[in-house]
């Protein structure tokens, strides 16, 4: 005899609907009915042109259109939003029996008097209602009510996050077919960067042959360190010497004398992706093996280690981005502007106006292209950034120098070089750009979506976007995908 526990049905709230402006027939149609049924709204005694319905709906969010005299028309005192063929709808956020207070940002403005009243109002309008109906919330109270529910809006985003990223593993994004670039310890650190140059990518793993396994990873981090410990104790022209000299393995035992070195953070193929997301951040890795461990009798055994791919935070968005693309229009929060979320770094305003946001208020650090290159690498160390935004004179965005570009030092005359004299604009060079395929440095404005900047950063090789004033085109902040990951995987 099998005995199996009875799901509970799901929470079903009744929800009033009403349509104010008239016409013959009004039926009611949404996400709710698969946008095929329709419900058949009735009018309100004694209210001319009223129109009202009630519709059971499970917590969360639903999107809606009236159907009158056999016209689809949205409410535009209610909050709307378009969807990917460009119609626009109304939608509506249920919320559950058990949801208590509403959550309330930290730059929530306390509202004027009059705002107060149209608030009341809409609680009296919510309590007339009978059976616990919750009746739409029409005119400025609309307004208020998606300021207040944006608390709900964040919490419902990242809970349908984590629940799909969760039910997926770390093997689903091992590409059919490709390549993964590992190099020898035993390369010398000249021929390391030269190979990743020239592959076009900014991090590699590392091979021990003598112990024979993944023994850590090499970046373009690591070659601006390189450069700058040989810079304190060698001539300058012994810099590009030195790095011809050096083997990755004697260059990390160098390291090892000094500091402890990094230690090497894997993946499992069989970790889901929810962990995969927070081991990134918190290790604060944009690239990490995908390893496969041992045989089947021993999946422990380190000296049978299989390099799968290289996970990456893009690689992660791209695969979420793909998911939700035909649904992101059920994700209100996706809809909202950028400096209304506390996402990326920004910069402190004259006229302070983000003052009182929830972003990380910082100083976002800028050069020109006459900076010495230097000087550059320095501040990429010293800020702990990866990139730094080129302005000209008048502060206006020109291009952007990030810490992989250092790699395109391999390319050039090592001999020909004045290191200590070479600017930013000598270090990128007219063959850099004739290198590239796509746009250096992409841009948004701090009113665009937060759905504009998901499925930019979901494009490849995209890191960060660059938030400008449309104008004068001076730089307002940066996002990065480390920035918008941590908002969505935040508890």
């Amino acid at each position: 005899m099998f005995l199996h526990q009875q799901q509970a049905a799901p929470q079903l709230i009744p929800t009033r609907f009403i349509w104010r402006y008239g016409g013959d027939q009004v039926f009611l149609c949404g996400s709710f009915t698969r946008w095929v049924d329709t419900v058949r709204m009735q009018t309100v005694e004694g209210s001319p042109g009223l129109y009202s319905c009630v519709v059971s709906l499970p917590p969360g969010y639903h999107q809606y259109k009236f159907i009158v005299d056999g016209e689809w028309r949205h409410d535009e005192a209610q909050a709307c939003l378009p969807d990917p063929m460009g119609n626009v709808n109304n939608w509506i956020f249920v919320k559950s029996v058990e949801s208590q207070n509403v959550q309330v940002p930290i730059n929530f403005t306390p509202m004027s008097n009059s705002s107060k009243v149209n608030e009341v109002r809409g609680e009296e309008h919510k309590r007339s209602a009978p059976d616990g109906d919750m009746e739409m919330e029409t005119s400025s109270s609309a307004q208020e009510t998606s300021m207040l529910i944006i608390g709900d809006e964040v919490s419902f985003t990242r809970q349908k996050v984590a629940e799909f990223l969760s039910s997926h593993t770390a093997y689903e994004l091992v590409p059919d077919s490709g390549k993964v670039i590992v190099l020898d310890t035993q390369l010398k650190i000249q021929t390391a960067f030269h190979a990743l140059y020239e592959q076009g990518i900014p991090a590699a793993p590392l091979w021990d042959s003598v112990r024979r396994q993944i023994c850590g990873m090499i970046s373009a981090s690591d070659f601006i360190d390189a450069i700058n410990k040989i810079r304190v104790s060698s001539t300058k022209s012994q810099i590009f010497q030195e790095l011809e000299a050096h083997t990755i393995a004697t260059w990390r035992a160098r390291k090892a004398t000094q500091a402890p070195l990094k230690k090497l953070v894997w993946l499992s193929p069989e970790e889901n992706l929810k962990n995969v997301a927070l081991i990134c951040l918190e290790s604060n890795c944009s690239l990490i093996p995908i390893i496969a461990m041992g045989g089947k009798e021993n999946k422990n055994d380190k000296n049978d280690m299989r390099l799968l791919h290289l996970v990456s935070l893009s690689g992660i968005l791209s695969f979420l981005s793909r998911h939700f693309k035909s649904s992101m229009v059920a994700f209100p929060l996706l809809a909202r502007p950028l400096d209304s979320l506390p996402i990326g770094t920004w910069q402190v305003s004259k006229d302070n106006k983000n003052g009182d946001k929830m972003q990380r208020i910082s100083k976002v650090h800028t050069i020109r292209p006459t900076t010495k290159l230097t000087d550059a690498l320095n501040l990429l160390l010293e800020a702990n950034v990866s990139a730094l935004p080129i302005v000209n004179d008048r502060g206006a965005l020109v291009d952007i120098y990030a810490r992989s570009d250092i790699i395109q030092l391999a390319s050039t005359d090592y001999s020909a070089i004045s290191f200590e004299d070479a600017t930013v604009s000598d270090a990128l060079g007219p063959g850099y750009r004739v290198k590239q395929t796509t746009p250096r440095v992409f841009v948004c404005t701090r009113q665009d979506s937060l759905r504009t900047v998901l499925e930019t950063l979901a494009l490849p090789g995209v890191r960060r976007i660059v938030v400008i004033e449309p104008e004068s085109k001076c730089v307002e902040g940066i996002v990065s995908l480390m920035d918008v990951l941590s908002f969505l995987m935040s508890s």
